[in-house]
């Protein structure tokens, strides 16, 4: 058995110490939602059709309007680099302090495979821009390696080989409340090819279910591009098109699960 290195056991203690500022910052991120200053995010959720049951199973939270709330909150357990090297917190470029990465959104936490949070995603609830925001890539967290909902999925998959990909957050959290517990989503990028080997795991033949506008023929084109090269015999794709204006989380709130249900056996190789 080879020995552990001092440099890999650094590696994994810092790992490890990183993880634990992803856990508490979820903490930090639910008990806000939870909170006074969580009503408009609240109402924002109800609106969108997510009750306490699926904010609790998706771990969603709040980062509250305030440029410290979560370094103060933190500062007491872990020191300001590793905040840092975590992308929750980030260098102010005009001053000599640093402030916090994730402020007036709806926070995503995002697990890697095992379900260990690593990362977290933003959504402003207004017109703010940028309307999603993903943690920087961090020594836990590369964005082209890792899937939305991801081991919910592996585990549902795990029963019954199947994989579903859709293009946001709220789209897999729909599919999975709706009944299709294999839904994840790339993180704002355009399927890797790393995401792609990571879905052939799950089923030989994953559904990319698009928008039926002109940014998801985009997104389908680039998804295809990258996965013709590495097509292996018996493993492929399919491709599911939803109808004109609608996605997947729309089209679950006006016509319901068997409507969904039709758009992915209609799925094209």
């Amino acid at each position: 058995v080879p020995r552990e290195t001092p440099q890999e056991r650094e590696r994994e203690q810092r790992r490890a110490t990183l993880q634990g500022a992803m856990t508490a910052a979820a903490a930090f991120f639910s008990e806000n939602l939870r909170g006074p200053q969580g009503g408009p995010a609240r109402a924002y959720l109800d609106g969108r059709g997510l009750d306490a049951e699926a904010i609790r199973r998706f771990g969603l939270g709040f980062a509250p309007d305030s440029r410290d709330a979560l370094k103060r909150a933190l500062a007491a357990q872990f020191p300001e680099p590793l905040l840092i090297e975590g992308g929750l917190l980030r260098k102010a470029e005009d001053r000599p302090d640093c402030y916090d990465y994730f402020r007036n959104r709806i926070v995503f936490p995002i697990a890697d495979r095992r379900g260990q949070i690593i990362a977290f995603g933003g959504r402003v609830m207004g017109d703010g821009q940028p309307k999603y925001l993903n943690s920087p890539d961090t020594p836990l967290f590369q964005k082209g390696r890792v899937l939305y909902a991801w081991a919910l999925a592996r585990a549902a998959a795990a029963k019954a080989p199947s994989a579903i990909v859709v293009e946001g957050y709220m789209d897999a959290i729909a599919l999975h409340r709706a009944g299709f517990a294999t839904a994840v989503a790339p993180l704002g990028t355009a399927l890797t090819e790393v995401q792609i080997e990571e879905l052939w795991r799950m089923a030989p033949e994953p559904i990319l279910c698009f928008d039926g506008d002109a940014a998801g023929q985009r997104a389908a084109a680039r998804a295809l591009t990258r996965a013709l090269p590495i097509l292996k015999p018996g493993l492929s794709l399919r491709f599911a098109v939803l109808p004109a204006g609608e996605d997947p989380d729309s089209l679950l709130l006006r016509h319901g699960a068997e409507a969904m249900r039709g758009v992915l056996d209609r799925a094209r190789p």
